[in-house]
C-alpha cells in the first residue's frame, strides 16, 4: 500500500511538472507570435511600433517630481536631490521680522 502511495505521488508530481512546462511554453510561444506580428505590421507600414508605457512614464514623473521638490510623496524634495533647480521664481520676496513664539500649555496632553 505504501509503494502504491509513493508511486501515485511521483506520478502526480511528474504530471504537474509537465503541465507547468507546457503552460510556460504556450505563453512563451504566444508572446513570440504577438511580437512577430507587431514587428511584421510595423515593417509593412514603415513605422516604428508604438509601445504602451504610460504606467512607466507616470512612475518616472512621480520620481522626477519628488527630486524637483514639488508636491508629491516627498514634499520639499528628497535628501540629496536637486530640489529647486531650474524652477521659475514663485513671486515677490517679502521681508518679515522674525520673533519667537512662546510655547503655550499643551491642550492635548492629559
Amino acid at each position: 500500500m505504501n509503494a502504491l502511495s509513493t508511486l501515485f505521488s511521483i506520478a502526480a508530481r511528474l504530471v504537474l511538472a509537465v503541465a507547468s512546462l507546457v503552460l510556460f511554453l504556450v505563453v512563451l510561444a504566444a508572446g513570440l507570435v504577438i511580437f512577430g506580428g507587431v514587428l511584421l505590421w510595423s515593417l509593412i507600414r514603415g513605422r516604428r511600433p508604438t509601445l504602451r508605457t504610460a504606467a512607466f512614464q507616470r512612475a518616472a514623473q512621480f520620481r522626477a517630481q519628488a527630486f524637483r521638490g514639488g508636491r508629491g510623496p516627498f514634499p520639499g524634495g528628497m535628501p540629496g536631490g536637486m530640489a529647486g533647480t531650474g524652477r521659475a521664481p514663485q513671486g515677490e520676496v517679502i521681508d518679515a521680522e522674525v520673533r519667537e513664539v512662546p510655547h503655550s500649555d499643551p491642550r492635548l496632553e492629559r
